[in-house]
């Protein structure tokens, strides 16, 4: 899989990507508003690479490696993932970019990117996108996708936002 973008390419992760990746994850400002809220060792990170790549291969779609085509550089992840949301097997996106390239609006442009695909490849109906209302910034980005904010939830004993984004109301009918 790949999806190249003005400022972008999203494709499949490799093991090869960890010495990349990892230093993303160990970021404390990166990880602020993670699922923990912790860093990432090498070894966790390459295992969220795996699960990554399990992802793949159970449902076709996941976390993608998101590179800078200016910089020539992995910059992050963004993807669909399965995640259990109150009780229901849900498709989320998820994203997360090295600090260096916030505020350029690199977010946006890969989310876009991989709701647009998962959309017209999987012909999936609806995606959740689950935030800190804290995360001012990630916040800006599903509003940005025009997800819709759909109920509270306790997600991985936090208490997170849930927004929603169906096919017929993106711009892929």
């Amino acid at each position: 899989m790949k999806i190249t973008t003005q400022r972008l390419i999203l494709q499949n992760f490799q093991l090869e990507d960890l010495d990349q990746l990892a230093p993303i994850m160990a970021d404390p400002k990166g990880m602020r508003f993670s699922r923990t809220g912790h860093c990432l060792s090498v070894l966790e990170t390459k295992e969220k690479i795996k699960s990554f790549i399990a992802s793949y291969e159970k449902f076709g779609f996941g976390k993608w490696a998101v590179s800078s085509r200016e910089h020539n550089q992995l910059i992050g992840y963004c993807g669909i993932a399965m995640e259990t949301i109150d009780g229901k097997d849900e498709k989320e996106l998820g994203y997360r970019l090295d600090s260096r390239f916030w505020n350029q609006g690199l977010a946006t442009e890969a989310a876009k990117a991989a709701t647009q695909y998962a959309f017209e490849r999987f012909k999936i109906s609806y995606i959740l996108g689950i935030v800190d209302r804290k995360n001012k910034a990630s916040l800006r980005v599903l509003e940005k996708l025009g997800m819709k904010y759909a109920k509270d939830t306790r997600f991985h004993g936090a208490e997170m936002a849930v927004y929603s984004l169906e096919r017929a109301a993106s711009s892929i009918n």
